[in-house]
């Protein structure tokens, strides 16, 4: 079976392909955003408090710098490192594609090495719902991408094609969702229990799978809202626009240009709306559209980052060309570390702030307020990125990563595909 000719390795397929700076340093951003977005939303929700509770809560009349991070948060925080973290999944899986092209894999055993490579991630994911955050993501990143393989020898543009059919079908659905809160505000309204709640890890773990089992049933609408930002990651693997921003500069900036006209046209007025600058009654539209155009954010966050990493990466390339090393800042390599090792640092983030959080542990967080739980938050994804650095430092793979990796492979790696001539 041939290939299309967009799906088709480059030239240069057969040669070694350096560590590109981008994935990593943007994993690494995103898991802040994510640590600091799952605080007051999962962990530590702030249900007493006077104004702007979705985002940690401010007591009180509040002070210029607990307002001034309400509307951070709406610009910067919310569903800004989930669809980050999405297109880089999706790009991660164009590179293994590409590597598995390379070794002259079939596309049938190409779906099989992605099934079971993702499908070892979904269970990872249940299991970390289980016993640790009901609000877990990999499950759905396992079966999403278990949907992508299928769509592995389209072309690009086909690929295009079905990932903004899928993004205009949730942006109609997240502004049918805005009209409905505009005109019935409490229907927004849930019952459900919080964490927070429970006296024991027992009790935890029946409040993980109570809601765990609730949100199954949206498991299919949460599937499909990530599949089209996971294609358009796997496109930029196709087409090396991270690998070679330079080439790719027109794409990047129209992506930027889109992120930072959600963060302004939506982000900020929702903040101010949360703070009581705009009238009260426009925040819960105004989440509701960021919960659908803030996945366009993530393509845009992560231009970004390649567009202010281009001189960078073009000073890595050269030491590269002349055999030598470029050696990168503590911080650039920290935050490639924990990117290199984001499912650990996933669900690490996860135990510490059951930890820090539940009750029966610490306890800290209940109502304290924006400023302390962004802190909360920011000491948490510190703790992942030290110890992603100290596991780099010596070598070490994220300790999942390695599980996930032996599950996925075996002991000796990859089989050896068949012979060309044997290929279906």
């Amino acid at each position: 079976m041939s290939l299309p000719d967009s799906a088709a390795p480059p030239e240069s397929a057969g040669q070694p392909s350096p560590r590109y700076l981008v994935p990593d340093l943007a994993r690494g951003l995103a898991l802040l955003g994510i640590a600091a977005a799952n605080m007051p939303t999962a962990w530590s929700v702030a249900e007493g408090a006077d104004y702007a509770g979705f985002f940690g809560g401010v007591f009180g009349d509040g002070n210029i710098f607990e307002n001034l991070a309400v509307v951070f948060s709406a610009m910067f925080v919310h569903v800004r490192g989930l669809p980050m973290f999405t297109t880089l999944l999706g790009f991660g899986v164009g590179m293994i594609t590409l590597s598995l092209w390379r070794r002259n894999y079939s596309p049938r055993q190409a779906r099989w090495v992605l099934w079971r490579r993702y499908g070892i991630l979904a269970v990872f994911g249940t299991i970390h719902l289980v016993l640790l955050f009901f609000g877990d993501i990999m499950l759905a990143y396992g079966l999403g991408v278990m949907i992508v393989a299928l769509l592995i020898t389209l072309g690009d543009r086909s690929l295009m094609v079905v990932a903004w059919v899928m993004l205009s079908l949730q942006l109609l659905l997240s502004m049918l969702g805005a009209l409905v809160l505009w005109l019935e505000p409490t229907a927004l309204v849930s019952d459900s229990p919080v964490l927070g709640d429970d006296g024991s890890y027992v009790s935890y773990l029946n409040t993980n799978l109570s809601f765990g089992l609730e949100q199954l049933t949206g498991l299919p609408f949460v599937v499909f809202m990530l599949v089209p930002l996971m294609l358009i990651g796997f496109v930029w693997a196709r087409r090396g626009v991270l690998s070679d921003p330079g080439a790719h500069l027109g794409t990047l900036r129209r992506w930027l240009a889109l992120a930072v006209l959600v963060m302004v046209g939506i982000g900020l007025p929702w903040g101010l709306a949360a703070i009581d600058i705009l009238p009260a009654g426009a925040e819960v539209v105004l989440a509701a559209l960021n919960y659908g155009f803030g996945m366009l954010t993530g393509p845009g966050i992560i231009a970004a980052v390649a567009l202010a990493t281009r001189s960078l990466q073009a000073r890595v390339d050269d030491a590269r060309a002349q055999g030598n090393s470029y050696r990168l800042s503590l911080p650039v390599v920290a935050l490639m570390a924990l990117g290199k090792r984001s499912m650990s640092g996933y669900v690490l983030q996860s135990l510490l702030f059951v930890v820090i959080t539940q009750p029966f542990v610490l306890g800290w967080g209940s109502d304290s307020g924006i400023l302390i739980q962004l802190g909360l938050a920011l000491l948490v994804w510190l703790i992942t990125l030290v110890l992603a650095l100290l596991w780099d430092r010596v070598g070490w793979a994220g300790p999942l990563e390695a599980v996930h990796r032996r599950l996925a492979y075996g002991k000796d790696g990859l089989r050896r595909p068949l012979p060309v001539a044997a290929k279906n």
